[in-house]
């Protein structure tokens, strides 16, 4: 994905970036890392590898505007013969066609380019009980129920595994369904998401990430190499100014 609409532009901008060397542009302390040599070397490499794909006709040309399940879409329609997503989502779509299901290969994230694992970005799903809400003691008995293992592995098995469990204890308690070598999408996603290396999203960091998230800075930056006739590096400059000014609002007391 190298759109400007949805999320997976931005999960596939970030793990690039870790590939290249880049995973500290946004660090736990809530800053952002625009000055360092190293990291605007990773930025421009992968500028410069998605939008060469696409010019070169690796790509189909209305990516440019896809949303989330356009990836999902070509890929059941042949129009793509990989895809890179955050979920097993692609796959389990065609659950109940056996045969095309039992086709498709699905890998954990390759090494980095220093030889290394590659750190999955790993995001969990929340649960909230609104103030407002007028049975908020039964609404948390439910949300205490509903987490215990046995409830949330029978939860998360019915949606086929697409989202991983938080707790390893109920994979290491079924591995059976989790890690069945007979369903190959399933035991990848399992063994990267729960086994892998691991970070979490940059938006728990500080809120400006999460602005820049919304703003897709780094899908614009793309776009601009693609469609706007700016340079690699001139593309990148402009996302990391904006990234600068969106950081500066949102300052983060270091203890």
């Amino acid at each position: 994905m190298i759109s400007t609409v949805g999320f997976d532009v931005i999960g596939h901008f970030d793990h690039f970036m870790i590939a290249y060397g880049g995973k500290d542009l946004f660090t736990p302390d809530g800053k952002v890392h625009t000055d360092e040599p190293q990291i605007k070397e990773a930025a421009v490499k992968v500028v410069e590898r998605l939008t060469t794909a696409y010019k070169k006709g690796y790509m189909p040309p209305a990516i440019i505007n896809w949303n989330d399940n356009d990836d999902n879409n070509a890929f059941h329609a042949k129009l793509i013969v990989m895809d890179f997503d955050g979920t097993i989502s692609t796959e389990v779509a065609l659950w109940k066609e056996k045969e095309q299901y039992n086709d498709i290969l699905t890998l954990g994230l390759p090494l980095s380019n220093d030889g290394e694992p590659l750190a999955g970005i790993m995001a969990t799903a929340a649960a909230v009980v609104p103030k407002g809400a007028p049975n908020i003691a039964v609404a948390k008995e439910f949300l205490k129920y509903s987490i215990e293992p046995e409830v949330l592995g029978t939860y998360l098995k019915t949606g086929l595994g697409r989202f991983l469990p938080p707790m390893r204890s109920i994979v290491e308690n079924d591995k059976a369904f989790w890690l069945d070598p007979k369903n190959e999408p399933l035991e990848a996603y399992t063994r990267q998401g729960i086994y892998g290396p691991t970070i979490p999203p940059y938006e728990v960091f500080n809120p400006a990430r999460a602005q820049v998230s919304t703003e897709h800075v780094f899908g614009l930056a793309i776009n601009d190499a693609m469609s706007n006739g700016m340079t690699p590096q001139a593309a990148i400059d402009k996302a990391f100014r904006r990234c600068e000014a969106i950081f500066a609002k949102y300052p983060i007391a270091q203890a």
